[in-house]
């Protein structure tokens, strides 16, 4: 394979023989083990949330991973550009014992990019070392296999540079089928054979070189669609129903387009699939000793809070900074969350009698067909919002749906780097719970997640590296834990 992805970036742009053998002398191989162990029913939240997946819930687990990557950004010096990686770990306490983390090959050509594969992708517009997470797209599951193009920034022609712009779009499908079938009881509802649609566009305003600071403005969305729906007899019917859905063409049409509907949604039709998507906005300063940014999202389930009709009650704002140089605190961070409106607590659609409709009760990360906004009972936006593998805490253990999703939360974070070797990072984020408008709680619960950690890259035995972890939970949604976290990495540079 590497052969093929080395000939073809040759042909791509004429490269010489030197260039070539770069692609295979760029290649990182990085080994890592990693042990958790907790006193609580879980692992502390952050010992396990926004790495990709690879965090378990489970108060005992850890995993041996093996990565060769070459990253697409050894080329930014070129006009084209290839990489490619194999991220896999072999696990005790996880959702499976065997993980495929990530699998892709992607090539760039100036400002057009492709990729093919399960690749972990950024958050857009924040840290994802400081954030609580993404409200849409996050960094807290298993990366979802795609075949995704990106455009990157792009400056819109006669504005000179004063208006960039990117986007993404993809099309996938998801991996979880059989671990739902697992993982699900008789009464409830799993999905096998899922497929993915994601896409975004973000606009920049701003040019550094005049005036340090710069504005973004995005909208992205996902849909969940295809498949097969398996409903138990507790889901509201008198007996097991499956749903196949449309998987053709013009079901890819209608996710891309946000038309269509669901056979379930009878004379009220909805947009087809389980489609959401958020608002993101950002303000950054560009500083030479130091940054500054401001950041906005607002999440929205369907159409009823795609527009502002309903008000913006819901949303995650925040900050963050990267100080001057100094020995004691390098960024900080800091985060509010509330999703308790979700446009408003009463739902109904129009009849003959009442012809008004209200869009309220949004339910966010849940749906009637799908198994909700989830990869292997971890949730793909803010893990905030409780992911179906705790539900264990709600008495609803084996349900693929999220019983915690109305809750307001500060969050505040900050690393340090005392030196050269030494890296840290602190974690504290304080929740109100109220569970969901169908399934609340029995009254509004309270809990605090705390983590602390250190990382230490000995510059005597390189390529090394060790990172000791601290976690705390308390309260009542997930209860008391405290644990602890070690892993040690090796890496290394494939040389000629």
């Amino acid at each position: 394979m590497l052969a093929l992805l080395c000939h073809a970036g040759a042909w791509a742009e004429g490269v010489d023989s030197m260039a070539v053998r770069d692609l295979a002398a760029e290649t990182e191989l990085m080994l890592e083990t990693s042990a958790t162990a907790a006193s609580g029913t879980f692992a502390p939240l952050w010992l396990t949330s926004n790495r990709y997946g690879l965090g378990s819930v489970e108060p005992y687990s850890n995993y041996e991973r093996a990565r060769v990557e070459r990253p697409i950004g050894n080329d930014d010096a070129r006009k084209w550009g290839l990489g490619y990686g194999l991220d896999v770990a072999v696990a005790f306490g996880h959702a499976r014992s065997f993980v495929l983390e990530q699998a892709y090959v992607e090539g760039r050509y100036r400002k057009l990019g492709i990729t093919l594969g399960a690749k972990q992708q950024p958050i857009e517009a924040r840290d994802v070392e400081l954030t609580s997470g993404g409200l849409s797209l996050g960094a807290n599951a298993r990366p979802i296999p795609q075949a995704r193009l990106d455009v990157d920034w792009f400056g819109i022609p006669g504005t000179r540079g004063w208006w960039q712009w990117k986007l993404h779009g993809s099309f996938g499908f998801t991996t979880d089928g059989r671990w739902q079938q697992a993982w699900h009881t008789g009464l409830e509802r799993y999905t096998h054979n899922v497929l993915y649609h994601e896409k975004a566009l973000f606009w920049r305003f701003g040019r550094v070189d005049v005036l340090p600071l710069t504005y973004e403005f995005g909208l992205q969305m996902a849909t969940q669609f295809g498949g097969s729906t398996y409903n138990g007899q507790g889901r509201g019917f008198t007996e097991p129903t499956t749903f196949h859905h449309p998987h053709g063409l013009r079901a890819f049409w209608n996710a891309l387009t946000c038309q269509g509907s669901d056979r379930t949604d009878g004379l009220q039709p909805n947009t087809s699939g389980n489609t959401l998507g958020s608002y993101v906005m950002a303000l950054k300063y560009h500083g030479e000793r130091w940054q500054a940014r401001a950041y906005f999202e607002r999440f929205f389930e369907d159409q009823s809070m795609l527009t502002v009709q309903y008000g913006i009650r819901d949303m995650l704002i925040g900050g963050d900074a990267q100080l001057p140089q100094n020995p004691f605190v390098t960024k900080v961070a800091l985060e509010f969350l509330t999703t308790t409106n979700q446009s408003g607590a009463v739902y109904h659609d129009r009849t003959p009698n009442i012809y008004d409709k209200m869009n309220g009760r949004d339910n966010y990360y849940n749906h009637l067909l799908y198994a909700g906004w989830q990869h292997y009972g971890l949730t793909l936006g803010n893990p905030l919002l409780t992911s179906p593998m705790y539900n264990e805490a709600f008495g609803h253990e084996g349900s693929i749906r999220f019983y915690n999703n109305r809750l307001k939360a500060w969050h505040v974070a900050l690393t340090g780097d005392p030196s050269e070797e030494w890296h840290w990072r602190a974690m504290l984020t304080f929740t109100r719970n109220w569970g969901t408008y169908n399934v609340p709680l029995r009254d509004r619960l309270r809990q605090t997640y705390a983590m602390a950690e250190s990382t230490y890259t000995p510059r005597w035995a390189s390529g090394w590296q060790a990172a000791l972890a601290v976690g705390l939970d308390h309260g009542k949604v997930l209860g008391n834990s405290f644990g602890g976290q070690l892993t040690v990495r090796k890496s290394l540079r494939l040389k000629q």
